[in-house]
């Protein structure tokens, strides 16, 4: 029982951590994380590095003790003193002892020191690869982001219902504009644009008569011609005038023709 009680908080636990956990957060922090192992690599290769340093010195130091105890030992040796030259090769093997094991050490720190250093290599290729897999992984993230809230827009988004509304607030329109129009019709003086209109064709047609009394036309038609004269005889143009005139007499004549036949 405990145990299956464990296992649902463990299931309940981790889809939690599942929700709260982003991309981009994990990846900075892996990345952040990286670095620091590198920046704590690179300090423990310097140190390495200073150690053998450190150890290359003391090796010398002591090599060059021993070969100075070694030329005393010499001297005494030459001044019949055995036992100051005893003393000083005894000085000479400690010096030397001391540099063999310093030799020995030195060996293993520069082993160490290539060891860290080749790490330090591999750590610094990774963390180049890890920061260019993260700002990929980053815009991609990003962009799905981009796209997932672009769907979910869409998916709310409804094309017929959008074109329904604007078919009817287009017929609303189109009946209000009507309402204007007639409102504008009904507000207008009607006979007063009756009489304009009526005026206008009047001036076309004395005008017409006019022109084809100047060009010698024949005269139209007592059915074309027109059954309002507009104005007194005086102020008409004498050539108008006679064409009417000759128009009347042609008219008699016609009539006497068909009273005699």
């Amino acid at each position: 029982m405990f145990d299956r009680l464990a296992q649902i908080i463990k299931a309940a636990f981790n889809a939690i951590l599942g929700k709260v956990e982003d991309p981009q957060m994990m990846l900075e922090q892996t990345y952040n994380d990286l670095q620091n192992n590198v920046i704590q690599v690179r300090q423990a290769v310097a140190q390495a590095i200073a150690t053998e340093k450190q150890l290359e010195q003391q090796l010398q130091k002591n090599k060059d003790q021993a070969a100075t105890w070694q030329n005393r030992a010499a001297m005494a040796v030459q001044q019949n003193n055995d036992e100051l030259a005893r003393q000083a090769l005894q000085r000479k093997q400690q010096y030397a002892q001391a540099s063999s094991d310093l030799e020995q050490q030195l060996k293993v720190q520069k082993e160490a020191t290539s060891g860290l250093r080749q790490r330090l290599t591999e750590l610094e290729n990774e963390l180049q690869k890890a920061h260019t897999k993260k700002q990929v992984l980053i815009a991609r993230d990003k962009a799905a982001k981009a796209t997932m809230k672009a769907n979910e827009i869409l998916s709310k988004t409804n094309s017929n219902g959008t074109l329904n509304v604007i078919e009817r607030m287009e017929t609303k329109v189109l009946e209000r504009e009507a309402k204007a129009a007639a409102l504008g019709e009904l507000g207008s003086d009607q006979l007063d644009k009756q009489f304009k209109n009526f005026e206008g064709k009047t001036d076309i047609e004395m005008e017409l008569m006019m022109l084809k009394g100047q060009m010698g036309a024949p005269a139209a038609s007592s059915g074309d011609q027109p059954k309002l004269i507009v104005g007194d005889k005086e102020n008409l143009d004498p050539v108008l005038l006679e064409t009417k005139d000759i128009t009347s007499i042609e008219a008699q004549d016609v009539r006497e023709l068909k009273t005699n036949d």
